[in-house]
């Protein structure tokens, strides 16, 4: 089931479900592999402005939700992110 982030209770309690938005590392884990690793070179380059000019246009277009994603995550979430990739 997934996270709605609302909270759900009965009379005796309230269970928070917590946020919205997707774990940044549950996305990354969801893209193809050469999308993963133009998603990886990205954010341990500190997420440029700019794209790549060698990525490929579909690469670039399936990046778009992940990026906007990730420059709107909390300091958290980005530093967890970086460390899961460093490790891959």
């Amino acid at each position: 089931m997934k996270n709605s982030g609302d909270k759900r209770s009965t009379p005796d309690c309230t269970v928070d479900l917590g946020p919205t938005t997707t774990a940044l590392v549950d996305i990354v884990q969801g893209l193809k592999r050469n999308t993963f690793v133009w998603a990886k070179l990205w954010v341990l380059n500190g997420a440029p402005d700019e794209f790549y000019p060698n990525e490929h246009h579909i690469i670039t277009a399936a990046l778009v939700s992940f990026r906007a994603r990730y420059r709107a995550a909390t300091e958290e979430e980005q530093h967890s992110l970086q460390q899961f990739l460093i490790g891959k």
